[in-house]
């Protein structure tokens, strides 16, 4: 199990490559193997929108693209379950 700290700490490290594993919306299930962060190039002002959003604004490299996904709706990363309480 890791933090969902842990798994944003990851997210934001440079060339970072993960999968996750998410509830979508409409409560079905979803997986996607290769993401990275969108970059604007200012990373601090990418944390504070993303912190203040609650989403993450993601690019699926097997296609291109962009998609956003909601912070609470995580629920592994790399294969590894999230745990949002710590």
């Amino acid at each position: 199990m890791i933090a969902i700290r842990g798994v944003l700490s990851e997210m934001n490290r440079p060339n970072s490559v993960f999968s996750l594993e998410y509830w979508k919306v409409d409560g079905t299930y979803g997986e996607k193997k290769r993401l990275a962060l969108r970059r604007s190039g200012n990373d601090l002002s990418d944390r504070k929108k993303m912190n203040n959003s609650g989403t993450l604004k993601l690019v699926d490299l097997s296609s291109g693209v962009p998609i956003e996904l909601y912070i609470d709706f995580l629920v592994g990363f790399n294969g590894v379950e999230i745990n949002h309480e710590l």
